[in-house]
């Protein structure tokens, strides 16, 4: 059974610019995504990512945590 690890999903963000742009400085290892953002919760817990977004105003439609395989 392959190893998985649970990524946190943000959809659809809207926000200022800048607040955008220092999220994706503060997240150096998401992903992005045709929707949004993909987020490893290797080293902290969504409620922490969830504060950056309420830090920087930017607001997520839709989010969800889930379990992706993880390569090689």
């Amino acid at each position: 059974m392959p190893l998985s690890r649970p990524v946190l999903r943000l959809f659809l963000l809207t926000g200022p610019r800048g607040g955008l742009e220092r999220l994706r400085a503060s997240l150096a290892d998401a992903r992005a995504t045709p929707l949004g953002l993909e987020i490893p919760l290797d080293d902290r817990g969504p409620e922490e990512i969830l504060a950056l977004l309420l830090r920087y105003g930017i607001t997520a439609r839709a989010t969800r945590i889930v379990d992706r395989p993880r390569s090689g």
